[in-house]
């Protein structure tokens, strides 16, 4: 990737209201050849254009908040007992939200240097061509595995509904069986829902998913209180140094928001860093307080044996836990579609560059290759989910990827925007931000190698078995 010595128009700096150093937007794009960056660049400006109308602070920090909540929330309670108590837990907690939302800045600064739009095209610029496909199909993994989660949280809950209306036998009626009934509602509510080219119907999907989420939240909090539960054998604190690290992937799924990032700052009236700093801290401070919630007066609930799937733990009868587990199942049966398509346009993208396919013979085929594309992940995914046995397994693989859009890629596009600009001339400064960008790139890879081998341990030792709530022997 040669670096070349011209400066971005006056307005382009307009438009991002930023100065960079070199034009590394040009470089990359030579180097690549597919035209994404052009495309981005003239997203970009359009945006510049519309800046009167482009997406304020407030709303900026309700889509970075509704990226980051979700699914996860409900493995935080035992993620933290797992890993020696709420303290070690809530600690982890501040350790990777500083880091995520340095990562996102980052981010954001290498988008303004190379005039893109999404966090895809910010690596592929940036660092190249290869380590633009291994993003995309890191991307594509991710998706994709928090595809399986959202079907297993729809069989978990639906469990518990069966057992609330038939008693503890219900899955040994075929019918009411955790495989039968989790297929049926993947196939006829979520399959459809992945066909259409366009998601813009599911715009509300947003508002029913962090109000479910917060509703969750409060159920959890409020239970400790109110619920009954006998005392719980509340861990305080870990066995051994490593067990320090089995909150990690939870908490890297939790705060892994940084695909939608990048797209948010692109669309913000405000488009500098200051504005995106203020996004940021208001979007983790509430995220911050809605994991910890849920994660310390859930573990205080039940301690040491609550669930990889918090709601499990709670009676099945409880009227106010199923409402809870209904609107969470409502938003994971909106919410799989929206990730299915956004892995499914990077997966789409990536067959289109490979077999470098005109725009006319592209829209020739688009409608019977998303069909394939979408029958395909739907199939895998719910396959994989019968065959998983909780969410647990799932989030500690998938967590420790969330790790590489955490801290790899974006330690790698730091060092890469360092060394292709101009010294500046304070040279403490290029080796701090040297520095920084390894630091980023040493722990993802550490935490990506770390929680992947203790998930296939735990898997090989049976830790991740189903825990089957039928009574009947």
């Amino acid at each position: 990737m040669s670096v070349q010595e011209d400066r971005v128009s006056g307005v382009a700096y307009e438009s991002f209201g930023e100065t960079p150093a070199n034009n590394i937007a040009s470089a990359s794009t030579e180097s690549s050849g597919d035209g994404v960056e052009d495309n981005s660049v003239i997203v970009l400006k359009i945006q510049a254009s519309r800046r009167d109308r482009g997406t304020p602070v407030a709303g900026a920090i309700f889509i970075v908040v509704n990226a980051c909540l979700g699914a996860g929330l409900l493995n935080f309670p035992a993620a933290f007992q797992g890993a020696g108590g709420n303290a070690v837990g809530v600690s982890m907690e501040v350790v990777f939200l500083v880091f995520g939302a340095v990562a996102a800045l980052i981010m954001a600064y290498c988008s303004d240097l190379c005039r893109v739009s999404t966090y895809q095209d910010v690596v592929q610029t940036v660092c190249g061509h290869n380590t633009g496909i291994l993003c995309d199909l890191a991307i594509i993994l991710y998706t994709f595995g928090t595809c399986i989660t959202f079907i297993i949280i729809v069989g978990d809950q639906v469990d518990k509904v069966m057992q609330w209306a038939a008693g503890p036998e219900f899955c040994y009626h075929w019918y009411m069986n955790r495989k039968f009934t989790m297929s049926v509602i993947s196939i006829l509510i979520i399959l459809p829902l992945c066909i259409p080219k366009d998601i813009g119907f599911q715009k509300y999907a947003s508002f029913l998913g962090v109000a479910s989420i917060l509703y969750v939240t409060v159920i959890v909090s409020v239970k400790y209180y109110t619920g009954g539960y006998p005392p719980a054998d509340v861990v305080t604190s870990p066995k051994t140094f490593t067990d320090v690290f089995i909150a990690v992937p939870t908490v890297c799924f939790g705060f892994q928001y940084h695909i939608s990032a990048v797209p948010v700052y692109a669309s913000m009236r405000k488009r500098n860093l200051g504005s995106l700093a203020v996004v940021m801290f208001f979007a983790m401070v509430i995220a911050m307080l809605v994991y910890t919630a849920t994660g310390v007066y859930g573990g205080l609930t039940f301690g040491s044996s609550v669930t990889s799937d918090v709601l499990l733990s709670y009676h099945a009868n409880d009227v106010s836990v199923t409402i809870g587990r209904a609107a969470l199942t409502l938003d994971i049966l909106t919410s799989y579609p929206i990730l299915h398509f956004c892995g499914r346009t990077v997966l789409d993208g990536f067959y289109v560059r490979w077999r470098r396919l005109s725009a006319e013979d592209n829209l020739r085929q688009e409608f019977v290759r998303r069909v394939v594309e979408t029958m395909a992940w739907f199939w895998l995914s719910l396959f994989f989910a019968i065959m998983i046995p909780n969410i647990g397994l799932v989030i500690s693989v998938i967590g420790g990827l969330a790790a590489v859009f955490i801290m790899v890629f974006p330690g790698y596009c730091l060092i890469q925007a360092v060394l292709l600009q101009q010294p500046s001339e304070n040279v403490h400064k290029d080796r701090a931000l040297l520095a920084l960008g390894v630091l980023y790139v040493f722990l993802g890879t550490f935490i990506l190698g770390e929680n992947t081998a203790l998930a296939i341990i735990d898997d090989l030792n049976g830790k991740n078995s189903l825990q089957q709530i039928c009574t009947v022997t």
